[in-house]
């Protein structure tokens, strides 16, 4: 049923919350969740959050906007399997610096996000182990389309050179990391230890990797985290480098609801996926990471796929701390 919506009606509340529920599960950097919403009939003004940002390890805010991108791809599936269509608009608006795109509900929906919907709750990061199982050519085939039909291409590291070229640029970019104080500050923050709302808890990190290739990201900012247990990884990761056309602030959004597109496809053939996006980090390695690929594509995200254990989700803001009230976009400085 497609829900034909007027400027002049307010969402109901279930529907308004439903969809930011389903918004703020979506990945971010560290699962600082940068983001806020704003409802106003018909239209969600989606919004940074400043204080969330990561200037030392996300300087120019790309992956900012991946987070901000999968965020609105997340509530467009749930307003889908609510009966709304939806169209995104990037905005920029000097009144509303924070301002980052608005979400225009109604019109005909598309099938296919409403078909990813019961996904939303079950998308998990998998820091664990997967097994050797390799995915089906026709998963592969799919979650390839699924990054095409928001723009985006998954292209598969299946070379053995690419992915050993990936492995040293990634230990390049964990020792560049450990290196900088401030980075290593800002880990702090927002990983290890016991968390209620927000960052990665120390049990969401993973064991350590035993030897050979690190496919997992280390994120262990303390000693009690550099000390986990250890356990043997797969020996031959399946990584995909998901990539857009072109590069700067509208492509960044356009790939944050790409890559959270494939997450949701892949989660919905059972598939396990984590992210390795030391390289993306960094200008110097992510300028190499072109070559081996397509020169004409920039990448946005590595992904790593496979079939890992259940893992819990990791903890998230309530709604009231993410949903602005109506005057609270009109007084932004």
């Amino acid at each position: 049923m497609v829900k034909a919506v007027s400027p002049m009606i307010e969402l109901s509340a279930r529907d308004r919350d439903a969809m930011l529920r389903a918004a703020v599960i979506a990945p971010s950097m560290h699962n600082t969740q940068p983001w806020r919403f704003r409802f106003h009939g018909w239209v969600v003004e989606v919004y940074r959050d400043k204080e969330r940002e990561l200037p030392a390890e996300d300087p120019d805010r790309r992956m900012l906007f991946l987070s901000l991108g999968a965020a609105i791809f997340n509530l467009r599936v749930e307003a889908a399997a609510r009966g709304y269509g939806s169209r995104v608009r990037q905005l920029t608006d000097p009144q509303r610096p924070d301002l980052v795109a608005v979400v225009e509900l109604g019109g005909p929906h598309s099938g296919q996000l409403q078909l990813l919907a019961p996904c939303l709750i079950h998308r998990r990061t998998n820091r664990q182990p997967f097994t050797g199982q390799r995915l089906p050519g026709q998963v592969r085939a799919e979650l390839v389309e699924s990054a095409r039909s928001e723009g985006a291409e998954l292209q598969w590291l299946d070379r053995p050179l690419r992915r050993w070229w990936l492995h040293m640029a990634t230990n390049e970019a964990a020792a560049t990391d450990d290196a900088d104080a401030q980075r290593t500050a800002e880990r702090r923050r927002w990983v290890g230890g016991d968390r209620d709302a927000d960052g990665i808890p120390s049990t969401a990190l993973g064991p350590r990797s035993a030897g050979g290739e690190a496919v997992v990201r280390e994120f262990a900012a303390t000693l009690a985290d550099a000390t986990r247990p250890m356990a043997l990884f797969e020996s031959e990761p399946q990584l995909a480098v998901l990539s857009t056309r072109y590069d700067g602030p509208a492509e960044w959004l356009r790939a944050g609801q790409a890559l959270e597109r494939v997450l949701l496809e892949a989660t919905a053939h059972g598939v396990s996926t984590s992210l390795l996006n030391q390289v993306i980090e960094h200008e110097d390695l992510r300028r190499e990471l072109d070559d081996p690929l397509d020169p004409e594509l920039r990448p946005q995200s590595v992904i790593r796929f496979g079939y890992g254990p259940p893992v819990p989700p990791t903890p998230r803001r309530p709604l009231a701390d993410v949903t602005m009230p109506d005057d609270a976009a009109a007084g932004q400085e």
